[in-house]
């Protein structure tokens, strides 16, 4: 997979809650362009890492994090 378009991933969203959006994604390794999102977008590691920029900070994010 070389593209985030080919990222197995699922998107939640509900009209009645336009500022939230729930994605899950199962065994991915590629990562995204530096990005922001308008809704409020959650997430959770069961497994791995991941960095995340926020606030102009880099963090590494661990399961249960």
């Amino acid at each position: 997979m070389n593209h985030t378009r080919d990222i197995p991933q699922t998107f939640w969203r509900d009209d009645r809650l336009p500022w939230l959006e729930l994605r899950s994604t199962w065994r991915s390794c590629q990562a995204y362009k530096r990005h922001s999102h308008p809704q409020l977008s959650v997430g959770a590691i069961i497994e791995g890492k991941r960095a995340a920029c926020a606030l102009a900070r880099s963090t590494c994010c661990n399961p249960g994090i």
